[in-house]
């Protein structure tokens, strides 16, 4: 293979890659072919020959006439396997079960991509709880929820204060966290050990979450609860961060800093 071929395959790839982000941001509506075009930047004829081919491997599906492209059914069977083996989210999927029958509230895997944090398991209590990420798969910048909070605070200084200048302007909507709030609640959280909102970013939602540290590998996740907010007071507070904290320390030690599954958290 020649060096030009070679780098025209990756250029390919990377276009790919861009679009089945820009569909899976779009949602469940899916993304049309214009839509596509401008924010990718690439012309009509390159993006519609790149998205017909991800329809044909099942990458994306076509959906509202053939107008709009969402992510396919394959993606889901990626997804599975995945999730499977001694990730993370398989290590914590007994302790999500075991904290949802003992409290009844929904409780949510966080796990931090980039300057992103992702849910990636969820179980939900007899109510369901409006979240800031909504379903698994839901991101959002780091600082933005109790979940996040819990992963931002205990980064290294100078990574954190990075992080928050390059998620300024995703935070731009959200006046709770303007950078002198946000920089209180880093403080406290990193001193108190958890994090927690009694309802200040979704009315009437409270959450709390504590960090998931791997020895070798630093904070990789969040483990937390999401519930009303009139429920919140000391007591519940102190029972909750206690149960969390007791789930992470018994599971933490046995996760490897090695397992490649954990590389897009750090």
């Amino acid at each position: 293979m020649s060096e030009n071929a070679g780098k025209n395959g990756v250029q390919l790839l990377d276009r790919a890659v861009m679009l089945l982000d820009l569909v899976a941001d779009a949602g469940s509506e899916g993304a049309t072919l214009k839509a596509l075009g401008e924010a990718s930047g690439l012309n009509k004829v390159t993006c519609h020959r790149i998205l017909n081919s991800l329809v044909e491997h099942q990458l994306l599906q076509k959906v509202h006439g053939d107008k709009c492209y969402r992510l396919g059914t394959k993606l889901l069977v990626y997804g599975a396997k995945a999730a499977r083996g001694p990730g993370l989210r398989r290590q914590f999927q007994p302790a999500l079960e075991r904290l949802r029958q003992q409290t009844g509230e929904t409780v949510m895997l966080m796990a931090r991509d980039r300057d992103d944090s992702v849910c990636i398991d969820r179980y939900d209590s007899e109510y369901q709880m409006q979240t800031l990420t909504g379903s698994v798969g839901g991101a959002v910048p780091l600082g933005l929820g109790p979940g996040s909070l819990a992963i931002l605070a205990f980064l290294d200084p100078d990574q954190q204060q990075e992080i928050v200048a390059r998620n300024r302007a995703r935070l731009e909507n959200w006046p709770q966290l303007a950078a002198e709030k946000l920089a209180n609640k880093l403080q406290q959280t990193a001193e108190q050990g958890f994090a927690v909102d009694p309802g200040e970013l979704i009315p009437g939602i409270a959450g709390i979450a504590v960090p998931i540290a791997v020895s070798g590998a630093g904070v990789i996740g969040s483990l937390g609860m999401t519930f009303l907010s009139p429920r919140l007071n000391p007591e519940v507070q102190q029972r909750y961060v206690a149960l969390l904290q007791q789930e992470v320390a018994a599971i933490a030690p046995l996760i490897s800093p090695l397992d490649t599954r954990l590389r897009a958290s750090l």
